[in-house]
């Protein structure tokens, strides 16, 4: 998705202008103690160096994580706010620069290895040249070379953000009392002095990091018809549930361990800087489970939805339709973040079911006899057993159980109740659901094929009669409907099948933004 670069330009001024104002706020108002420039120099290597090993958060997307926090708050709480901002830009600069070289190496590289391979003499390299590609490569792969422009405002809030989350986490720690360690002076107090700022100091930057990543997401990675203040602020929450929360979680548990690393380092010096390298090790590799975790989630979603497509050919515009307009309607609601999250995936797997019903019973052309639309009903049910042994999709489990529940306590699967434990996401699915099936044009839009004689027309011809042996293609009882008949049977369906409040919010939405039919 290409970047609004209006809207990311005036976030990253406005982050740059911050960071200036602050880092001028250290310079003039806390003093230097000692002499903190070895020491930063340090901070600068070993930070560059966990730099250098970040992890991408999202494939395709300049977002990426370090455990360089905990790096920055021991240098400055030991050498003090304006020595841990020389640190930051410093490594960030350093970094960077890394990024970069190892991103045209490996472009040179990969090219020498190709102009080989055409010229029929294979460059010979050793399983050790093997692996010193793969690592360049790696630490290259996240520099995005697009254009001058953007590279140059990418270093800009990058710089920034890292500067943000240094400068007013320093100024809490000293104007709280705390004392720098590189010479504490007398009457130095562990917890008044210490601990407490250092909790302070913690706090503030986790704030600052949130706030920063929310506010850069709301400009690069907008969401689709969620327009205004409330568009942005609901993409900025999304950006800190699904991402900013997890990563906060794993540098607070660190900082327990950065701790006694930042006296350490004060009392024994460079054996200190050694063995902080550690933990630092160990809080990255929490960022790469949890982003392998989050990947296989995703996957899971992809694997059980790209099944239903194959097994079901009828439902491949119809899933992602469905969940298209269900975010919508979610978002058009202002449901919780947690439901917004996962409503695409929900939608997305809600006639996953299905894969438990006969072929010749989905795919028939005839009018269904009532065992075969029993068989039909079961889907629900099953979609929820499937999914329900999956542990990360145990709370979309009755949004697919009852997305064909009706408002008025009808519908399938039966219950003894009146509707009223029916979730307003399963609400919103079926809504979405009977509003795509009614307008959607199935049988005419997947690759015609007669079942009859097995005649297929030539490429973009869909016939509703095969013309060999005149079997019908499309089923008898279901002619698709206009937008317009099928809202009229969505406002006839309130307050018996659907529920008031998701067909008012569904109607508001296609008067305002419209809505994409058979895309």
């Amino acid at each position: 998705m290409q970047v609004d670069l209006r809207l990311y330009k005036v976030v990253v001024g406005f982050l740059f202008a911050c960071a200036v104002g602050v880092t001028a706020v250290v310079w003039t108002h806390v003093p230097l103690v000692g002499n903190p420039w070895p020491g930063a120099l340090q901070f600068i290597v070993l930070t560059a160096v966990v730099e250098l090993f970040a992890v991408d958060l999202r494939e395709g997307k300049c977002t990426s994580v370090s455990p360089a926090s905990p790096i920055f708050w021991v240098a400055t709480c030991v050498l003090g706010p304006l020595a841990a901002v020389v640190v930051s830009v410093g490594s960030a600069a350093v970094s960077l620069s890394a990024k970069c070289a190892c991103f045209h190496a490996s472009r040179a590289w990969q090219r020498r290895r190709d102009r080989g391979r055409e010229t029929g003499e294979p460059v010979a390299e050793s399983g050790l040249s093997e692996a010193v590609f793969r690592s360049v490569s790696n630490i290259g792969s996240p520099w995005k070379v697009e254009s001058l422009m953007i590279t140059t405002f990418y270093l800009a809030s990058y710089v920034a953000s890292v500067v943000l989350d240094v400068g007013p986490a320093g100024l809490a720690y000293y104007y709280l009392g705390g004392r720098f360690l590189i010479d504490p002076g007398r009457d130095f107090n562990v917890l008044q002095n210490f601990a407490f700022p250092f909790a302070a100091l913690v706090c503030v930057s986790g704030f600052a990091h949130l706030a920063e990543y929310a506010l850069i997401m709301s400009s690069m990675d907008p969401i689709p018809g969620a327009k205004g203040f409330y568009g942005v602020l609901l993409r900025m929450r999304l950006a800190v549930v699904e991402t900013g929360l997890p990563i906060v979680k794993g540098q607070m548990f660190l900082s327990a361990v950065a701790l006694p690393l930042a006296y350490l380092y004060s009392q024994i010096g460079l054996l200190g800087f050694v063995l902080a390298i550690t933990p630092v090790l160990a809080l990255r590799d929490f960022f790469s489970q949890w982003v392998e975790e989050k990947t296989a989630y995703l996957n899971t979603i992809t694997t059980l939805a790209t099944y239903m497509q194959h097994y079901h050919p009828y439902t491949r515009g119809h899933l992602k339709r469905v969940a298209d307009m269900s975010e919508r309607l979610a978002r058009e609601l202002r449901l919780p973040v947690e439901s917004i999250r996962h409503m695409n995936a929900a939608s997305f797997l809600h006639d996953i079911g299905k894969i438990g019903v006969s072929e010749e019973i989905l795919d028939k052309p005839a009018q269904l006899t009532d065992e075969e639309w029993d068989k039909i009903k079961e889907h629900p049910v099953k979609g929820a057993e499937i999914i329900s042994h999956l542990e990360f999709l145990e709370g979309m489990v009755d949004w697919i159980k009852y997305h064909h529940k009706w408002y008025n306590g009808s519908g399938y699967p039966a219950t003894s109740g009146d509707g009223s434990e029916i979730p307003i996401e399963a609400a919103i699915i079926a809504t979405a659901d009977a509003f795509d099936a009614m307008t959607d044009d199935r049988e005419l839009t997947i690759e015609w094929k007669c079942d009859c004689c097995g005649f297929q027309p030539d490429e973009g011809q869909r016939p509703a009669l095969c013309p060999e042996c005149g079997a019908e293609k499309r089923r008898r009882y279901r002619e698709p409907r206009t937008q317009d008949d099928a809202i009229d049977e969505l406002r006839r369906g309130v307050g018996s099948q659907f529920h008031p409040q998701v067909v008012k919010a569904f109607l508001c939405m296609v008067e305002r933004d419209g809505i994409r039919l058979n895309a």
